[in-house]
């Protein structure tokens, strides 16, 4: 199931309010915008709701409206959300010919039962999501595709760590199950890849990292060697670039290089699992240089083209953009709380004639063509 549209309002008819209406994304999706205009809030309201209908978290929001809508290959689907103070005061699921779902302020409402063909009333506690604590595969079916597409959904902070300063204890006495979605968790995901997918993993890895200038010739996991750890043992990622005599560390790799493996060995890991997935990635190419950011863009493009996945990533980098099409831009423009949506959809006469412009994508941003298009100069 792909996201196609979202609307969300926090805060609604209040001093606080903060809304984006009608964006609309494709199977390749990029968030422009400058700092504060809302692209990594727009990441997070995505992954938020995703956490809630995979039944990850409770719906702890103080304020929060979400209206989407999802495609498969055979249905639409349109799911509403709002939460207030905590609780769940409107829970809305349907598709084009049917509400599946429909319950209010209270938890009461009402719920389409497969095998008995009609209608059933529902009282759900305020605090859950009705999608998930009625969720059953044999009355209420339809739930399994918005769970699925909940559960394989990756949200990649390109800006922060991407699990460098984590490094994992082994004990084999203690079974630990693997959270292929938490990126920080990066070293179990790797050995997990490893024991699952065995020496294609591994080539998989060493052929992307080559793609975007990191030549490896072998990756593992081991205690670091650069640090004296008193106690138990630490493991650590580490690789053997060619051309050095020694391997690298994870601790000593560039945050630039580290955040570029992380995310490398993540992506391999859910390309190989073959279920189609939603993937986010906020702040895209931050730390790399103009070269390697070029290159992991068209890496992760490709990848996005190969596997079922959906991506959408968010940057305000030049070299970034001048990477990436315009037609799978989304340009962010903010006005108080309103966020203002251009993209080839909506705006497709101003995209077209800005490329006989001549000029670069990232002219395309830095200007005021979309503005002045839309003014009429």
């Amino acid at each position: 199931m792909r996201l196609v549209s979202l609307s969300y309002v926090q805060w609604k008819e209040t001093p606080k309010e903060w809304r984006v209406d009608g964006i609309l994304f494709g199977l390749t999706n990029l968030l422009v915008g400058p700092n504060a205009s809302g692209k990594s809030r727009i990441l997070n309201v995505i992954s938020v709701l995703a956490n809630l209908v995979a039944g990850d978290r409770k719906a702890t929001l103080l304020s929060g409206e979400w209206d989407i809508n999802f495609e498969s290959e055979r249905q639409k689907f349109n799911y509403i959300l709002q939460v207030n103070d905590q609780k769940v005061t409107k829970e809305v699921f349907r598709d084009e010919k049917r509400t599946y779902l429909d319950r209010g302020d209270g938890g009461a409402g009402k719920i389409w039962a497969e095998k008995l063909n009609g209608e059933i009333e529902i009282q759900v506690p305020q605090g859950e999501l009705a999608a998930v604590a009625r969720r059953d595969a044999i009355q209420h079916p339809y739930f399994e595709s918005l769970h699925h597409w909940g559960n394989s959904l990756y949200h990649y902070p390109f800006g922060g760590s991407l699990g460098k300063d984590v490094m994992a204890l082994i004990d084999s006495s203690i079974k630990r199950d693997v959270n292929p979605r938490d990126p920080m968790q990066v070293i179990g995901i790797y050995r997990h890849g490893q024991k699952t997918f065995g020496a294609e993993f591994d080539e998989s890895i060493k052929r992307d990292m080559a793609a975007i200038g990191y030549p490896i010739q072998n990756l593992g996991t081991q205690t670091p060697t650069s640090i004296h750890f008193q106690g138990p043992q630490p493991i650590a990622l580490y690789v053997k670039e060619s051309g050095l005599g020694d391997v690298t560390d994870q601790v000593d790799m560039s945050q630039g290089m580290f955040r570029a493996f992380s995310i490398i060995i993540q992506l391999n890991y859910s390309a190989m699992t073959r279920k189609p997935s939603c993937i986010l990635i906020d702040d895209i190419g931050e730390g790399l240089d103009f070269e390697r950011s070029c290159c992991l863009i068209k890496l992760l493009m490709r990848k996005a083209e190969d596997a079922p996945v959906q991506l959408i990533m968010s940057t305000n980098d030049r070299f970034v953009m001048n990477t990436v099409p315009l037609e799978a831009w989304t340009v962010l423009r903010r006005t108080g709380p309103k966020i203002k949506i251009y993209n080839y959809t909506n705006s497709k006469e101003r995209f077209d004639q800005f490329k006989f412009t001549g000029m670069n994508n990232f002219d395309f941003f830095a200007s005021n063509f979309l503005e002045e298009s839309a003014n009429g100069k």
